[in-house]
């Protein structure tokens, strides 16, 4: 049986009036119009999607913000949640080659205020009373930060219609303190982790929990093209021949994967049982020692190219690979998900960092294992929160 909020049956109607009744009725409709208003555009049987630029390791998603809209370019980010841009007038920004976001320029601009909900329910975010705003503040692993005010605008994606696509009183980060090492075309990052506040909690039902993209390299000498895409909602399905999926578990608001071993060639490393982030935003591969160590040992064997010097004290197994680029001998490194075996080439797997210098993109962790970006170029990877899952397929990216 359903029953009304204010209902008798319901226990809320207590000495309430049958004014008030009629007033929080009204207030409930006018908040679901104004979602399903947010949501207008996004229903009208398009599916959003937006471009993917490969930059030096990272990926940059590109949006629009504001009316009228400003294109930004945010590092693309599953690991993180809050989306946030540097912002004029800045009191500390890292150099970037796009002009700053200026509130005051955009007519749907709003301040996110002290003590509402939306304040009290984004990580990061606290109230500031003496202007009743609402802050936050964002510490990453690698010491950088951003420092700003928790704001809302209109969002603008493409559509594959053509034709773009409006989500009002998006929530994000006006960023007026912020450090870290970007690469000059970064404007910010935008967080596609499962929290309040994310950028997928934020498009809700209209995506259905569903997203996908596929990472181009960013080797100039592998692929010239600059750009790949990213789907969300009923376009972002991953099915059909060489797909495979695997349980997707969600700790506090980061993605994990069950990794149960890895072979190299026809050879499986033992059997391990873990968990592993999948994070777009981290380049290289992180393994637990033990299964590191065991990796190492058997590519060793395997590899009969010339050993090269490390460059630095993560990536110690380097080689010199051929010039005319026609290398041989690398072998196939798969890693057994529950369920879902997914084969890396040695475009996944080797990372080069000099002319003809490539080294293991894959390095020991101490704490948490990562399976990072370079792993995941060529590959259509799919995401659906609704069903838990994860999804991979072999694909030119290029080609997307």
């Amino acid at each position: 049986m359903l029953t009304k909020v204010d209902s008798v049956i319901s226990g809320n109607w207590s000495e309430t009036s049958y004014q008030d009744r009629i007033a929080k009725a009204l207030q409930r409709s006018k908040a679901r119009a104004d979602y399903f208003a947010n949501l207008s555009s996004f229903a009208s049987g398009s599916s959003p999607l937006a471009d993917m630029i490969a930059a030096n390791g990272n990926y940059l998603m590109k949006i629009s913000l504001g009316l009228p809209p400003v294109e930004l370019h945010l590092s693309f980010d599953t690991g993180s949640v809050l989306t946030w841009t540097q912002c004029a007038p800045c009191k500390n920004c890292f150099p970037q080659n796009m002009p700053l976001f200026t509130p005051k320029l955009s007519s749907t601009y709003k301040t996110v205020a002290a003590k509402s909900k939306t304040c009290m329910s984004v990580l990061g975010a606290y109230s500031r009373a003496r202007d009743n705003t609402c802050r936050y503040l964002v510490e990453y692993l690698d010491n950088s930060y951003t420092r700003g005010i928790l704001s809302s605008d209109t969002l603008t994606l493409n559509s594959t219609l053509g034709s773009p696509m409006s989500l009002r009183n998006f929530v994000f980060g006006c960023g007026y303190n912020n450090r870290g090492i970007y690469e000059r075309q970064t404007c910010g990052i935008i967080g596609l982790g499962i929290a309040q506040g994310s950028f997928i909690t934020q498009m809700g039902p209209a995506v259905d929990g569903k997203f996908s993209y596929c990472l181009i390299s960013d080797d100039l000498e592998l692929n010239t093209s600059k750009s790949s895409k990213i789907h969300f909602g009923k376009r972002a399905a991953v099915s059909g021949p060489g797909s495979v999926s695997t349980p997707l578990y969600f700790y506090k608001h980061v993605y994990f994967a069950s990794l149960k071993g890895i072979s190299v060639g026809k050879r499986k490393l033992g059997s391990f049982d873990g968990k592993i982030v999948v994070d777009s935003g981290a380049t290289l591969t992180y393994l637990h020692k033990k299964m590191y160590y065991s990796l190492e040992a058997a590519i060793k064997k395997v590899i009969k190219l010339k050993v090269a010097e490390p460059v630095d004290e993560l990536q110690k197994v380097c080689y010199e690979f051929p010039s005319n680029g026609r290398v041989k001998g690398i072998p196939v490194i798969t890693f057994h998900f529950g369920g879902a075996d997914v084969k890396l080439s040695p475009l996944n797997t080797f990372v080069r960092v000099d002319d003809n210098v490539h080294c293991l993109g894959i390095v020991p962790s101490n704490d948490v294992a990562i399976f990072g970006n370079l792993v995941q170029v060529n590959f259509l990877v799919g995401y659906d929160i609704k069903k838990m899952a994860i999804s991979f397929k072999p694909t030119d990216c290029s080609k997307q």
